[in-house]
C-alpha cells in the first residue's frame, strides 16, 4: 500500500461530523485570512462521470418576492440565495431533514439549471463540512463577497445549509464548541471535485469506510422534502 493511500485512510478514519461519524477532529489549521487554503489533490477516478453529464432531476425556482435589480450574476444568485433563507430552508438542515452534502448537491444541480454555471463541490474533513464554489470570472466579480484563490483562480464560496455567498463578517458562531466568523470556518484544507458523482466515487475508492456517511446523493426521500418545501 503506497503512502498516499495510507495518508488518506489516517484521514477517513480520524475526521466526523458532517461528512463522518467519529467524534475526534484534529486541530484547527490555516485560520490566516491571508493565507489561500490548502487544497487537497484528488487522484483521476476512472468511474467517475464527465460533470457536463450529471444525471440530475429538473430543478424548480423557489417564488421569488421582488428583488433590487443587478447586472452581476452573483448578486442574482445571493438574492435568490436570501429567498431560500427566508423560507427557513435551514430547518431542513436543524432538524436533520437532510444534511450538508445533500443540500450541496441539490444547490449544484439548482445553480447549473437556473443559472447556468459550473459549482465545484467542495469537502472539509478539518471542518467536517461540505459546501460550493463558484469561479468569480463565471458571476461577476463584486467585492461584497470574500474570494477565494484556489490554484490560482478566484471563487466565491456557497454555504447551502444557510442559504448564502459567504461574505467578510464579524459575527461569530460555534462549531464542534470552537468560535469562528464566516471567513474563519471556511479557510480551511478542502478537498475540491466538479460533480457530486466525483465527491462519492473519490471516497468510495479511497475510504476504509467504503465512503463517509453522507452521502452527495438525492434519493426520492430527499426530492420529496425539498418538493414539499417548495410548495
Amino acid at each position: 500500500m503506497n503512502r498516499a493511500i495510507i495518508v488518506l485512510i489516517i484521514i477517513f478514519v480520524l475526521f466526523s461530523g458532517c461528512v463522518a461519524s467519529n467524534q475526534n477532529t484534529p486541530d484547527i489549521v490555516g485560520t490566516n485570512l491571508t493565507e489561500t487554503p490548502k487544497i487537497v489533490e484528488t487522484p483521476h477516478i476512472q468511474t467517475s462521470p464527465d460533470a457536463k453529464n450529471e444525471s440530475f432531476p429538473a430543478q424548480t425556482t423557489v417564488n421569488q418576492s421582488p428583488l433590487k435589480r443587478s447586472d452581476l450574476l452573483i448578486d442574482r444568485i445571493s438574492l435568490d440565495m436570501t429567498n431560500f433563507s427566508d423560507r427557513k430552508w435551514s430547518d431542513l438542515y436543524q432538524a436533520d431533514e437532510l444534511d450538508c452534502s445533500r443540500m450541496s448537491t441539490y444547490f449544484w444541480g439548482y445553480l447549473r439549471s437556473n443559472y447556468h454555471v459550473a459549482p465545484k463541490i467542495i469537502v472539509s474533513y478539518q471542518r467536517q463540512h461540505a459546501w460550493l464554489a463558484l469561479k468569480v470570472s463565471d458571476v461577476g466579480n463584486s467585492s461584497k463577497y470574500r474570494h477565494w484563490n484556489l490554484k490560482g483562480i478566484d471563487y466565491y464560496y456557497l454555504e447551502a445549509t444557510i442559504p448564502k455567498v459567504v461574505v467578510d463578517d464579524n459575527e461569530r458562531f460555534l462549531i464542534n464548541g470552537q468560535p469562528y466568523t464566516s471567513a474563519e470556518f471556511y479557510d480551511a484544507t478542502i478537498y475540491v471535485f466538479d460533480s457530486p458523482s466525483d465527491a462519492n466515487d473519490f471516497h468510495a475508492d479511497y475510504s476504509v469506510l467504503g465512503g463517509f456517511n453522507q452521502e452527495f446523493v438525492l434519493k426520492k426521500d430527499d426530492l420529496d422534502k425539498i418538493q414539499k418545501f417548495l410548495k
